[in-house]
């Protein structure tokens, strides 16, 4: 039997178990793990506006967020700035940092170095407070919190309520927002809880309300709505939920919805009642000229961008892709599996094991070429630099958001077009490359069908 020392407790958000893709339940985000030196970045990137934050807001361009990870997250100034300049007409950019999960002196220093990016939004997850989703947060966690050691940094975090959660108390969020340097405020964003869907709908209106009493004659607002999915998934709580935000003067919201376990690490969600909630949003979303930002949705964040939602957020770290539950498992550290190796494959718009993705791009003739790939293969024999691997990816997903955003024939056409290619390339190269467990893009009929 191994000692008790010698047992590492690991989070999995997925059923198909690869302890490899794990991460230590008990790591805050404080700092960053790795010390790697960003490159400075090149000023005047923004586009000439009077208000960048404005216009990024602003429906037309889609706004793609990159997502602060705890890891290798130094590599996304490169990313931001590669973007740009590719991209900088055709999407906005911006930012979130977990606020709880850091410092605000490691905020403030990740918003000088991402100051290219106009919308940088300091996330409150107020959710995660122990009196709103934050038991069952810990639960799923093997009694650890979700916000660990960097919570006694926030007071609006870990002040009790007794009395319910008052205007006071709202304007400390806002307030703990804008000392970190946010330039796009969110509404505190407490669990909606559907066995009380009343109430969770009159504290998001009177939360709006508040804040918006608070706010500056300049300063931007997000109406933050963290729920589980559902409220997507049940007909009467959807429409509940879409009438209220219809009714509401705000314009911008901010929705984040809890997914179930995700059937692979690094997979797409595949749920199609969830799915067909989302496009239900995001459709009367465009139909009432109100913006969608869609939190920790990875590449179905991308669809939903595709089917009229105004943007979303994605990151390095399996948790920036997908906000879903997970569950603990428990490993023996001596010795410990190498972790897998794993890459987005464009090609494929799914992520793989790295010997696949080589098969795949020989297959096709479509390796890729930018700047981090470069930068990967120029490594020594047998070395794999996470960090580069992550910014391929958010460097590609910046590609296809920009590619729905230029298309002639509209997002959803052009989302459509991609998805189909893939789906091609999949049945071409089958035959010699079988895709199978966690390589198989098992989201690609699904995509193909909602997109039609």
């Amino acid at each position: 039997m191994p000692n008790e020392d010698d047992i590492l407790e690991l989070l999995v958000d997925s059923l198909d178990l690869d302890p490899t893709d794990a991460t230590a339940v008990d790591e805050d985000l404080d700092e960053d793990a790795d010390e790697e030196l960003e490159e400075e970045l090149t000023a005047g990137l923004e586009e000439e506006l009077d208000d960048p934050v404005e216009a990024a807001l602003r429906r037309g361009a889609p706004l793609l967020l990159l997502h602060k990870s705890h890891q290798h997250s130094s590599v996304l100034p490169q990313v931001a700035d590669d973007i740009l300049r590719r991209h900088g007409g055709a999407l906005q950019l911006g930012t979130i940092a977990p606020m709880p999960r850091m410092s605000p002196t490691s905020i403030e220093a990740y918003f000088d170095r991402m100051s290219t990016a106009p919308v940088r939004i300091a996330d409150p997850e107020c959710f995660a407070r122990d009196d709103s989703f934050g038991s069952s947060l810990a639960a799923q966690r093997d009694g650890k919190p979700y916000v660990g050691s960097t919570s006694k940094h926030w007071s609006y975090f870990t002040d009790v309520q007794k009395n319910g959660h008052t205007e006071t108390w709202v304007r400390d969020v806002l307030d703990a927002q804008r000392s970190c340097g946010a330039t796009v405020l969110l509404t505190p964003g407490l669990w909606g809880d559907p066995a009380t869907a009343k109430y969770a709908i009159a504290t998001m209106r009177q939360h709006a309300e508040w804040s918006r009493r608070a706010l500056d004659a300049d300063e931007k607002l997000a109406v933050n709505v963290t729920i589980p999915a559902s409220w997507l998934t049940t007909g009467a709580l959807r429409d509940r939920l879409l009438d209220e935000i219809v009714d509401m003067d705000e314009q911008v919201f901010y929705l984040r919805v809890r997914w179930p376990l995700l059937g692979q690490p690094y997979g797409q969600l595949i749920d199609r009642t969830i799915l067909d909630g989302y496009l239900e949003l995001a459709a009367v979303f465009d139909d009432n000229d109100k913006v969608l930002i869609l939190p920790n949705t990875g590449l179905t964040g991308w669809v939903g961008a595709a089917c009229g939602a105004h943007g979303f957020s994605t990151g390095i770290g399996s948790g920036e892709r997908a906000f879903a539950d997970t569950r603990v498992i428990k490993i023996n550290t001596k010795p410990r599996p190498a972790p897998t190796r794993r890459v987005f494959a464009h090609s494929l718009l799914h992520v793989v094991d790295v010997t696949t993705a080589e098969q795949v791009d020989s297959l096709t003739a479509d390796r890729c070429h930018c700047r981090f790939c470069r930068a990967q293969r120029r490594l020594p024999a047998g070395q794999w630099d996470k960090a580069l691997a992550g910014a391929h990816y958010l460097r590609r997903v910046g590609d296809m958001t920009a590619g729905i955003a230029t298309n002639p024939r509209g997002r959803r056409v052009a989302a459509r077009r991609a998805t189909r290619d893939a789906r091609r390339i999949v049945g071409d190269v089958s035959a010699r490359l079988p895709l199978v467990g966690a390589n198989e893009p098992k989201h690609l009929e699904l995509w193909a069908d909602l997109l039609r």
